[in-house]
This record gives C-alpha cells, sequence and structure tokens, in this order.
C-alpha cells in the first residue's frame, strides 16, 4: 500500500514509495551526460523528478507505468525536486490506481444525486425526458462519474467533469434568477450536455490520455452524437427544440479558433459559453494557487491554462 504522497513532499525529505509516470523525456546535461526529466505523479499531486546520469541503469519502464522510487527531494528554483537514486517498474498487482490519480474532493455519489435531483424537478416534457434518458443510463452514469473534465487545464481528476458541471447548474439558476428572460430549461440543458462526449474523449485507465476516437473527433462530435442517439428514442421530439441544444453543443467554446463549428448565436447559447468559460478559468486558478501554496515569492508559476503568471492573494 503505497504511505508517502507527493502532498508531503518537502525539501530535505527521503522518498521511498511509488508514483505514476506522468511524463518521461532523456535529455543532455551541459557536461555532455544524458539524464532522464520525468513528472512522478499521485492522487494528491505532482512532482518533477530527475535521474542523473541515467545511461547507467537499466530503465524498464515508460510513461503511464506506476514505478517505485528512492531519492531525495530538494529545492529547485522555488519549488521541490526529486533527485532520483532508484526507480523500477512496479508489477500491475501491486497497484491500487486510485492511489496515483488526481481526484475530486468531493464524493461523486453524492454529486451525481444532486445533479439527478434538479433534473428531476425541471418541468415535464421533452428536455427533462432528454435528460433523465441521459442521465439514467446505467453505462453512461458510471463514465460520467468517473470522467476528468480536461487533460490538464481543469478540474483534471477523476470525477471532474461531474464537479464542473454541477457548479455550472448552480451558476446557470443564479443567472436565470437574475435574468428572469433567459430560457431556463434550455440554459440548464446546454450546460449539463455541453461536455458530455469527454466520456469517451478521454480515458483515465492509466493517467489521462486521449482516446482514438477521442483524438479523431473531439467531445464535442462525440458528445452531438450520443445526444442525438437520445433524442430520436423520445416520440415526436421538437425539431426546433433540437437545433437550439445541438447549436450550444456546436458553439460552447464560443470562438471558431477555440474549436467552436460555430459562435453562439442567441441568449441561452451564450450564457452557457461564458459560465463554462469563467468556472473553469477559476478552477485554473485554484489548482494553481495550491500547487504554488509553498512557492517562494508572490507570484506563481506560469499557468498553462491561462498563459501567466497568477499573483497570490494575500491575506486581509
Amino acid at each position: 500500500m503505497k504511505e508517502t504522497f507527493v502532498a508531503a513532499l518537502t525539501p530535505g525529505t527521503s522518498v521511498h514509495s511509488t508514483f505514476l509516470v506522468q511524463a518521461k523525456e532523456r535529455k543532455i546535461a551541459r557536461s555532455g551526460s544524458a539524464y532522464l526529466d520525468l513528472d512522478l505523479q499521485d492522487s494528491t499531486g505532482t512532482i518533477r523528478a530527475k535521474l542523473w546520469d541515467c545511461d547507467r541503469f537499466t530503465l524498464d519502464f515508460e510513461v503511464d507505468d506506476v514505478v517505485q522510487v528512492v531519492g531525495e527531494v530538494e529545492d529547485y528554483q522555488g519549488s521541490p525536486q526529486m533527485r532520483v537514486r532508484k526507480i523500477s517498474r512496479c508489477a500491475p498487482e501491486e497497484i491500487d490506481l486510485l492511489d496515483y490519480l488526481p481526484r475530486t474532493r468531493r464524493d461523486p455519489e453524492q454529486m451525481y444525486a444532486a445533479l439527478m435531483d434538479r433534473l428531476r424537478n425541471m418541468p415535464e416534457g421533452p428536455v427533462r425526458a432528454l435528460l433523465l434518458a441521459t442521465f439514467e443510463d446505467p453505462e453512461l452514469a458510471r463514465k460520467f462519474k468517473l470522467a476528468p473534465a480536461a487533460m490538464s487545464y481543469h478540474h483534471a481528476c477523476l470525477g471532474g467533469l461531474l464537479e464542473h458541471v454541477l457548479s455550472l447548474v448552480e451558476l446557470g439558476d443564479l443567472t436565470c434568477d437574475h435574468y428572469p428572460s433567459l430560457r431556463r430549461e434550455l440554459v440548464l440543458t446546454g450546460l449539463v450536455l455541453h461536455d458530455l462526449g469527454k466520456i469517451d474523449e478521454l480515458t483515465c485507465a492509466r493517467g489521462f490520455r486521449y482516446t482514438t476516437r477521442g483524438q479523431l473527433l473531439g467531445h464535442i462530435a462525440i458528445g452531438l452524437e450520443i445526444v442525438r442517439a437520445k433524442m430520436r428514442d423520445i416520440p415526436d421530439f421538437p425539431a426546433a427544440l433540437q437545433d437550439q441544444i445541438e447549436h450550444i453543443l456546436l458553439s460552447h467554446h464560443g470562438k471558431l479558433e477555440f474549436g467552436s463549428p460555430k459562435e453562439p448565436m442567441f441568449a441561452e447559447a451564450l450564457v452557457v459559453h461564458y459560465l463554462d468559460d469563467m468556472d473553469s478559468k477559476l478552477e485554473a486558478m485554484r489548482a494553481q494557487y495550491a500547487a504554488d501554496k509553498d512557492r517562494a515569492g508572490e507570484w506563481t508559476a506560469r499557468n498553462p491554462a491561462l498563459k501567466r503568471e497568477l499573483l497570490k492573494p494575500t491575506a486581509d
């Protein structure tokens, strides 16, 4: 059983534990010797690691393998970094992947129950029928409870997609309270369904990776396919409503250059885009602050999702 986790690693800590290899690259040092540049992760976070003079070792592992590591943690430019002394691949039977993949801090079963309660409280009609047909599907529910919302940019953890969607549903209700002209059912439908395709775009079997289908089609096309299949099973689903729901899915990234086949063309589609964008970016900020809580100085490291350093919040 894994005992030492990334969150407990500080400069000066000796390490004898197991980690999932998130990244592995052989590089050449200024001295001319080769070294391995590694990202090692577990359910609490990721740490950079170096194996110096790596050609002296027999290396039997690749990215997404779980490895046994012996080393120590050093301070490198204000952040912890591991100097690896020994590293070897663990046998599959020794691994519980829940120890190595980041997980939502909330209970997925409780979150899913809260989502279903909100959907069941919607007015009777084709929208409610569509959403219940989708989320009462046992296999879809199983995938949705586990799926990350992204590879790394935001909610990149088991249950991250569900956490993101439940947050959006709460934001959607608040927004519709403030702007009563909005069609609440349409806003909530878009928020709940917009990233549905990620259940098949991404895999979390061993690290977070794109499936072949996900790489070829993307979550927007996959999600549209799933939703259309559910609509076909509902007798006399209104054609105009179908077009509007599909438009929200197609436009939720907001701009063509961000991967949306269409840009939002009515108010509810615009709201879905902006709420999705806001929730994603605020979570990216939260995660960056958490990762750099012990980093020296007033600024975080550069956040890849936001493409900037972030000013750390100060205590009042």
